[in-house]
């Protein structure tokens, strides 16, 4: 039976390989990673076109990869596509890219999803920092982390703390650093300069494009960073009224602007004031 299942499983990964136009990987001995087109294996079955993207991880360069862009404008699919085509190609399985060089990779290391259960009686923040603290104490230099948002369980400036702190950690390795792949909202660590300027170190973003008051995704992985995550526009794609939209958009100015926000009292309240 254990062979049955293993035979229906490598056949499986073959027709599917087949069907969906997969490539051969190459694994090399050397400690880079690169993949050409690559794409998401299940995101790409229902969403038509699905747009591939590029990675290019060098033994010198590029170890780090630091992604921003609004929401919903493709990091986390980008960040799973990654690990899940490195995963392929270490169990045998050719790969949803054009082409793909990967180096040997000891560990897969993941800040992604939140397990949250009730039967460990751990916050959402701590389950975030037991898996984060694993990539701390056991990714080495061939080991592959990939985290999503960390940070954003707590306070704004402690999250910030933490994870510039942990990404100081792997650049300070040097060339021994792992490959790290981060998405984030914490504009700040671009900003503030908070990380060394090293060859490790690259800013990536989603590209997007403004038309009109409409905000375009184009999903497609580019050199640079953005300042803004552009959150009352996708609240206003999630069906958000536009009044609270609209209001968002003020006290973002307000905040911008350093200001003081004042209650904004609607009609009702106006006339219930002069009774």
């Amino acid at each position: 039976m254990e062979y049955t299942a293993e035979l229906d499983c490598v056949i499986a990964l073959s027709v599917h390989a087949k069907e969906n136009n997969y490539a051969c990987p190459d694994l090399t001995e050397e400690n880079l990673l690169t993949i050409k087109g690559g794409r998401h294996p299940l995101q790409e079955m229902y969403v038509t076109p699905f747009v591939a993207n590029d990675t290019h991880v060098e033994k010198e360069k590029s170890r780090m990869k630091i992604l921003t862009g609004p929401n919903a404008s493709g990091k986390s699919v980008y960040l799973k596509q990654v690990g899940l085509i490195v995963f392929l190609a270490h169990i045998g399985s050719y790969v949803p890219a054009e082409s793909a060089t990967i180096g040997i990779t000891d560990r897969i290391f993941t800040r992604i999803h939140t397990r949250e259960t009730v039967s460990v009686g751990l916050s959402t923040f701590m389950i975030d920092l037991n898996q984060v603290a694993s990539a701390v104490q056991f990714a080495g230099e061939r080991s592959l982390i990939l985290i999503d948002e960390f940070g954003k369980g707590t306070a704004t400036v402690d999250g910030l703390s933490l994870l510039t702190a942990c990404l100081k950690h792997w650049l300070s390795a040097g060339n021994r650093c792992p490959k790290v792949l981060v998405s984030t909202h914490f504009h700040s660590i671009i900003q503030q300069k908070l990380l060394p300027l090293t060859p490790l170190l690259r800013f990536q973003t989603m590209e997007t494009m403004q038309n009109g008051d409409e905000l375009v995704f184009l999903y497609q992985l580019v050199d640079g960073y953005t300042n803004t995550s552009y959150a009352c526009h996708i609240a206003a794609l999630a069906g958000i009224s536009s009044d609270l939209v609209q209001r968002g958009h003020e006290i973002l100015d307000l905040i911008r602007n350093n200001k003081p926000i004042k209650r904004k009292d609607s009609k009702e309240n106006e006339e219930e004031m002069k009774r």
